[in-house]
């Protein structure tokens, strides 16, 4: 594999956010030991605007005048946010949040001549929170209390505001008028629906609230309501695909762009301004994949993966044909060709559609081809660039990754379709993936490897461990190999999470059987090709146990395999070295193993 082509799983820009007017933005760069806010122009490179070696950086978000950034930072390790209001010209930072508050969240500004924050503070031993307007130099102008002590979040204008307070499993929304508060429930919002359901803005009439919900329905849609029935209305939804954020109109009158899941349709727009932005956007991308990030009277902030160099940051004007330097997110692609990136679909066993992607190697198929799973598993694979999958194609190895069910993005009918179901249909949808059509027609069936990440690196074991597909070898990283003792370590936790998870994946009592035949750690005997593992040493997650009890079992059982534990990572593995070193052993691993000459029968 060629140097050029190693790609780090980090990108070096993150973030960004198009400033209030012009073609600035600001984005986040790890520099120097620490992160920091960066500004630059199509006029002009960027340059750090504050140094916050101290802090870590939470979210960022631009003044309304654009003379300012407001910063949600916290101290690495107590995880208690605070806000802090950074002036660009002087570069002084003021306190937006009390010294002894427990948590700090960003709601909103005011502006005008006389500009303010709105801020949500939770006091020392409160369960919720009050919303505050600060002004730049930290003076409390207002100060509100909520329908009652549960607020979890706040969204609010000058005007009005809306409350999401916490009742047992149900979620309820309220909104009241700041200047006489009188509260009023607008919404319900289920259990089953807390994950997917969101307000998002405020109309400018102090009438309407913009959200996106995915309550009475199967997938999660911009909605709106309106005083004074607020009753819920679909602005736009899919049938298949969840809205997953929206862009606000450049006036601020609501939501004009709509971002989805769906694999050949990202953004969609609701206005003809919008779309207008859209085909500008198309025009420059010729055909590469392309989406707007951020909208202002003058200017668009939009990302680009070109053909040689991959994604990049780029402004440009909405009125005239100016367009500005691309800046370059990962910097290791600068000359690098991108290899295609190709979605695709099957019909699953029990007729449901699952969908995925293919990053395509050059040179004509069948190519060997590495199967890369998804952690979570709740998380899911998107039509954006992919590091990982890059770097596969690159070397040669045809990258299939599925959303398979229990992924979240695709309605709430396929999400719950994972429940208790590690090593069954979740895995089924793995299988039937690599025997579907699209792949089978560009990959060597000799030649199959499976590599994943927490539950993807189960999921590769137990596919190892099954007669549906016939693998070369495995790639398991931070793994859980042992699902009964899994199980019991997330109920020990008492937090609810942990135990929400651990009853999605079985119950350690009615379930004790399935949970036994389902752990990588009772197939040894059937693991029979190569195994490359690795954890870290301080995952408190997945513990370390699960990975040096499974190679001993290994040992015993006479298996090919090698652990490499990194002393200085968690669950997720965030030091370069560590990830070089990990894309490195990775790549020699698999090109040993699916890249030598095929031995034919006569042979």
């Amino acid at each position: 594999m060629p140097p050029g082509h190693v790609i780090l799983g980090r990108p070096d820009w993150t973030r960004p956010k198009l400033a209030p007017s012009g073609d600035r933005f600001a984005a986040v760069r790890w520099h120097d030991g620490a992160v920091g806010v960066w500004i630059g122009s199509g006029r002009a490179p960027m340059q750090l605007a504050t140094d916050l070696r101290s802090w870590r950086l939470r979210d960022f978000h631009w003044a309304s005048n654009g003379r300012g950034l407001i910063l949600e930072l916290d101290r690495a390790g107590n995880g208690q946010r605070w806000l802090a209001w950074l002036d660009l010209h002087s570069g002084a930072m003021t306190r937006l949040t009390p010294e002894l508050a427990s948590d700090a969240q960003y709601v909103g500004q005011v502006g005008g001549s006389k500009p303010s924050v709105l801020v949500a503070v939770r006091q020392p031993f409160a369960s919720g929170f009050e919303l505050q307007s600060v002004t730049p130099t930290g003076v409390v102008l207002g100060q509100w209390q909520g329908p009652s002590p549960t607020v979890s979040r706040w969204l609010a204008t000058g005007g009005q505001a809306l409350a999401v307070c916490q009742h047992g499993d149900t979620t309820a929304w309220w909104h009241t008028n700041l200047a006489m508060p009188s509260w009023t429930c607008i919404m319900q919002v289920p259990a089953a629906d807390s994950q997917t359901s969101q307000p998002v803005a405020l109309g400018t009439d102090s009438r309407t609230l913009f959200a996106i919900s995915s309550v009475d329905r199967d997938t999660a849609a911009l909605i709106q309501l309106s005083a004074p029935s607020w009753t819920p209305a679909v602005v736009h939804g899919c049938a298949r695909f969840d809205v997953t954020s929206v862009l606000l109109a450049p006036d601020g009158s609501g939501p004009d762009l709509v971002c989805s899941t769906e694999p050949g349709n990202q953004q969609t727009a609701l206005t003809r301004e919008a779309a207008a932005d859209l085909a500008r956007l198309g025009e420059l991308a010729r055909g590469a994949q392309a989406r707007l990030l951020g909208r202002n009277d003058s200017h668009c902030l939009a990302e680009i993966c070109y053909p040689a160099g991959g994604p990049a940051y780029v402004t440009f004007s909405r009125s005239t044909r100016a367009v500005s330097k691309p800046l370059v997110r990962y910097p290791g692609l600068e000359r690098v060709r991108i290899q295609r990136r190709d979605p695709f679909s099957f019909e699953a066993r029990d007729g449901r559609t699952i969908t995925g992607f293919l990053t395509l190697p050059g040179g004509p198929p069948p190519w060997p081809a590495v199967l890369v799973v998804h952690g979570g598993p709740w998380s899911r694979d998107t039509a954006s660039l992919d590091p990982w999958a890059q770097a596969l194609a690159a070397a040669g190895f045809c990258c299939v990754q599925v959303n398979y069910r229990g992924s979240q993005g695709f309605g709430k009918s396929l999400r719950q379709a994972g429940f208790k179901q590690w090593s069954l249909a979740m895995q089924d949808d793995l299988v039937d993936a690599l025997r579907c059509e699209a792949v089978t027609e560009v990959v060597d069936p000799e030649r199959l490897a499976a590599m994943g990440h927490g539950y993807g690196g189960y999921a590769a074991l137990m596919l190892a461990s099954q007669a549906e597909v016939d693998l070369s070898c495995v790639i398991s990283a931070s793994a859980p190999t042992d699902l009964l003792r899994y199980v019991g370590s997330l109920l020990s936790l008492g937090s609810k999470a942990g135990t929400e998870y651990a009853a999605s994946i079985g119950d350690p009592f009615d379930d004790r059987e399935h949970l036994i035949r389902a752990s990588p750690l009772n197939r040894v005997a059937e693991l029979t090709v190569p195994l490359l593992l690795f954890h870290g040493r301080r995952d408190a997650h997945v513990l370390l146990s699960h990975a040096t009890v499974f190679a001993d079992a290994l040992r015993l059982n006479g298996n090919e395999f090698d652990l490499v534990i990194y002393e200085d990572e968690g669950h997720r593995y965030a030091r370069p070295q560590n990830i070089a070193d990990l894309q490195a052993r990775s790549m020699k691993f698999l090109v040993a193993r699916l890249c030598a000459p095929v031995r034919s029968a006569a042979g």
